[in-house]
């Protein structure tokens, strides 16, 4: 796009939103051209990725359906965005196409809580921290805590992107606590889902009504089908008994065993794992004196009944001996501290993790069965020390160099996060490329394992995309054409809409 589309475009915002939402500027562009947090390789130190040609910040779903409008008229890009949080460059322009970015974290209200439905409703801009501290003082919580350490991180993008999420063992995914959404379609047009698509029902949110499950198509779909405006979520009563317990276990099969039963059973809110002898060396020389060469897990559990918070307490202590685990009492260190797994020291070790690696930080989300997460990183191991040269950087913090990390995160249903992040040292332009050549290397490994899903998938598509079965990908481009026929909605996400850009 040139100056004067740029400035014509800038100007037809304008007169939606108003002059004080919309820019246009050089700065301002490229600092939508960077993710926060985990992307290497997603901003302008990639050959793909670019900024956006403007930024408008919209406030209502009318002002979003005018902005839509106005992008079908111009044939131009429209990405929608939140916190900026993302590792996918789902919220990063292709670098040819450039467009529209609708940043919502303006769209940041409450807008309804009725106790007897059990649900919250909401803009898609608010952000995790903000829903929280609204939710906690009527003693509730959406239960899931959106991505791990990110307070900062908005529920559209959580939910566009399909975030995993703190809480999950007990709650389940983001996405699956999901019930009505309200989204504006490529055409302008405004759209409720769910309960609210009957005229007559004004607050009652239901997810499974008038048919096929309509809100499912845009739950991770990164804006390829829509614009999230509006969300309704389930809520629960905050538990009023709760504690972090820690457990060391002999080796990597009783670790993951012990994990898979007891989120099994129900007993876990949150839960960590950490094997040894995954860790980088540098971590084995903190790790090992402390608790052994022993693997690690870090569990909260919780429950409304004091009695049955003693009793589930004592089952987690039966599994643990059960896989030949012993028990380390932090719970009193952690309640000095005012720390938990589940709360505050969960944000601060993820705050810090993201303060440490950033924007140096090479990130690959993937998901896998818990008793396959050990196939997975074996796998990578190998291929991390074949190109021993891609660890570029470091945490001077701890004396590490050519660093890496593999966190064992529990979903629900014995779902495992299957993680490798590793610092890059952007000094050189070799460093970067060796990054992303092992990037690409530890993907493929993921996929070709046959037990790794992809979760979290934006615009680094291609790993997923070869591998699909043709009629799948027949089918999600079928949809696209027929929703978005101008091809404006995020063009590139999910490896749709690339063949009308090209």
């Amino acid at each position: 796009m040139n100056d004067l589309e740029r400035r014509s475009i800038a100007e037809g915002l304008a007169a939606i939103v108003g002059p004080r939402y919309v820019r246009a500027d050089d700065v301002t562009r490229w600092a939508y051209a960077i993710e926060d947090f985990g992307g290497a390789f997603f901003h302008p130190l990639s050959p793909e990725y670019g900024p956006p040609d403007v930024v408008v910040k919209p406030h209502t779903a009318g002002e979003i359906s005018e902005i839509v409008k106005l992008a079908n008229k111009h044939r131009v890009p429209v990405i929608a965005r939140g916190g900026g949080e993302d590792m996918t460059a789902a919220a990063t322009p292709l670098k040819d196409l450039g467009g529209i970015i609708l940043d919502t974290t303006d769209m940041n209200k409450v807008l309804d809580y009725q106790e007897g439905l059990n649900a919250v409703r909401f803009q898609p801009g608010i952000r995790w921290g903000e829903l929280h501290h609204e939710l906690a003082r009527k003693g509730i919580t959406t239960g899931v805590r959106g991505p791990h350490g990110f307070l900062g991180g908005t529920l559209g993008g959580g939910i566009g992107g399909n975030c995993f999420s703190m809480n999950s063992p007990k709650y389940g995914w983001v996405n699956e606590n999901v019930l009505t959404l309200q989204v504006v379609l490529p055409n302008g047009d405004i759209i409720e889902t769910g309960s609210l698509t009957n005229t007559q029902v004004k607050d009652w949110y239901y997810r499974y009504c008038y048919g096929p499950d309509m809100v499912g198509i845009f739950l991770g779909s990164a804006g390829a089908f829509g614009v999230i405006t509006e969300v309704s979520m389930k809520t629960y009563p905050i538990p009023e008994f709760s504690d972090t317990l820690l457990y060391i276990f002999p080796d990597t099969d009783a670790q993951v065993n012990f994990m898979f039963k007891v989120e099994w059973y129900g007993y876990v809110t949150e839960l960590w794992g950490i094997a040894y002898y995954a860790l980088h060396d540098s971590l084995k020389k903190i790790v090992g004196p402390l608790l052994g060469e022993k693997d690690i897990v870090a569990l909260t559990t919780e429950a409304h009944h004091k009695g049955i918070f003693r009793e589930q307490k004592k089952a987690i202590a039966a599994i643990a001996r059960e896989f030949g685990g012993a028990e380390v009492p932090v719970q009193g260190f952690m309640r000095a501290l005012n720390l938990s797994v589940v709360d505050t020291g969960e944000w601060a070790a993820g705050g810090m993790y993201g303060k440490v690696m950033g924007p140096n930080d090479n990130c690959t989300c993937s998901i896998a069965p818990l008793h396959q997460w050990r196939k997975v990183v074996d796998s990578t191991l190998a291929l991390m020390e074949k190109n021993k040269d891609a660890l570029s950087g470091g945490l001077p913090l701890i004396g590490a160099q050519h660093f890496y990390i593999f966190p064992q995160l529990l979903g629900s249903r014995g779902v495992c996060q299957s993680v490798v992040s590793t610092p890059v040292d952007f000094s050189q332009d070799r460093n970067v490329q060796r990054a992303r050549e092992l990037y690409d290397l530890v993907m493929e490994n993921y996929m070709d394992t046959g037990t790794v899903a992809l979760y979290r998938i934006g615009k680094e598509s291609k790993y997923l995309t070869e591998r699909s079965r043709p009629g799948y990908i027949s089918f999600m481009k079928a949809i696209k054409k027929a929703l978005d026929p101008k091809n404006i909605m995020n063009p590139g996400v999910l490896g749709l809409g690339l063949e009308d850009a090209e």
